[in-house]
């Protein structure tokens, strides 16, 4: 397993490793947000698959201060293993959420990360690899030339997130009055071209286009920070079994108190009720995240290009389109395993009656053989001795109409 290093980034140190004497798996890292609580997650060793969870605690009193501390600089050069669902392609555990929100702190590094770009698309893409590396020398992935693309893509939704906060907390009503009003840690030349991107026509064209679009938006979800990817792993580990669309739909669509975030998000539901029902005796289609024809496209309609709703990041049409035909491929197959196992119990059931017949003939004197043959034939196939007994009796009466 490659070893990480210890990096600083924008004043911050970020430490994860290992107390090979106490064989125990910790992590730290020095932010706002993880330093008031660890997270349950999984970190690499020299040992490759020994691999552990552990759960710190969270309100820690003054000795545990003291003795994650203490611990803090046992942690040096370890990587946070990160895992993804095998279904979705997003990962599905607490370290996770401890990469968004490291990325999260990323983003903020404008001298890493410049602010000055108007579409991500278009950001130079030396900067993503060079933010790739940084990454990768603190996060183990199982696959980085396949989780690059994701990963990037999360990167970008947090610059995003980074950019309308510093909008929000610094624009004014004038151009002028906006650049003034800098922020320290931004460099004046990387906030004037946002500024200036910002009070182009073409923007403002698109912040009001997006603000009319979020006024569609009238079932938002209460999943909070957790991605849709972890709260479908929640609810796999209490259920035993993979929410469906439908049922994650109802699921984040629910506050607390059993009542649903809008009166659309309740009558969604009591739509998708019904075929819930209706669908949960085929096993295999209740037990995947997604199909082109589940119960939730039935009300929702079919998917639109580019992203596949209630999934989150990742997952497209062109993806579910051959994960749908696996899952057809895969009842079909189911069904005629099926009918095998069906068949081989009949079988069975026979193998054994003959057996039975046999050993009782075995017992039997030779003389009575034959009549008992003859009984237990008729009762293995009934219809071929009833058209012999026939077919004897009319040649007895023949001959005796014959001699007559």
């Amino acid at each position: 397993m490659p070893m990480g290093s210890r990096i600083i980034i924008g004043g911050r140190s970020s430490i994860v490793g290992v107390d090979e004497k106490k064989k125990m798996k910790y992590f730290k890292f020095r932010s706002s947000f993880l330093l008031r609580n660890f997270i349950k997650l999984r970190v690499s060793t020299e040992l490759g698959e020994n691999k552990e969870n552990f759960q710190n605690l969270i309100n820690s009193t003054a000795n545990e201060r003291h003795r994650k501390k203490s611990l803090a600089r046992k942690l040096q050069n370890r990587k946070v293993i990160v895992h993804f669902d095998q279904d979705t392609d997003q990962p599905d555990e607490d370290s996770g959420g401890l990469l968004g929100s490291w990325l999260g702190q990323l983003s903020t590094d404008v001298n890493l990360l410049p602010i000055n770009y108007s579409d991500w698309r278009l950001f130079p893409l030396y900067r993503k690899d060079m933010a790739w590396e940084v990454i990768k020398s603190k996060f183990w992935f199982d696959d980085p030339s396949i989780r690059k693309s994701y990963i990037i893509s999360v990167l970008g939704s947090r610059c995003k997130d980074f950019k309308i906060r510093l909008w929000r907390d610094h624009h004014q009503n004038s151009r002028t009055g906006t650049v003034e009003n800098r922020p320290t840690n931004v460099p004046e030349d990387q906030w004037r071209e946002f500024v200036y991107m910002r009070f182009t026509d073409k923007w403002k064209k698109m912040q009001a286009r997006n603000i009319i679009s979020r006024s569609f938006h009238v079932m938002p979800h209460v999943c909070g920070r957790k991605s849709f990817a972890r709260k479908r792993r929640n609810i796999k580990d209490q259920t035993g079994r993979t929410p469906c669309r439908a049922e994650f739909f109802i699921e984040t669509r629910m506050k607390s108190d059993g009542n649903f975030v809008s009166d659309k998000a309740k009558k969604s539901a009591d739509e998708l009720t019904p075929l819930l029902n209706k669908d949960s005796s085929t096993q295999v289609s209740s037990n995947v995240t997604a199909t082109l024809n589940d119960a939730y496209s039935r009300v929702f309609g079919p998917e639109c290009s580019g992203r596949v709703r209630c999934l989150g990041r990742g997952p497209t049409p062109s993806k579910l389109i051959k994960r749908s035909t696996a899952v057809v491929r895969l009842e079909a197959d189911n069904a005629e395993v099926l009918q095998m196992k069906t068949k081989m119990t009949s079988l069975e059931n026979q193998v054994q009656s003959l057996t039975g017949i046999i050993q009782q003939l075995l017992s039997t004197k030779p003389s009575d053989q034959a009549s008992e043959f003859a009984a237990y034939a008729n009762i293995l196939n009934p219809q071929v001795c009833k058209g012999k007994g026939d077919g004897v009796s009319k040649d007895q009466n023949n001959n005796i109409n014959h001699d007559s």
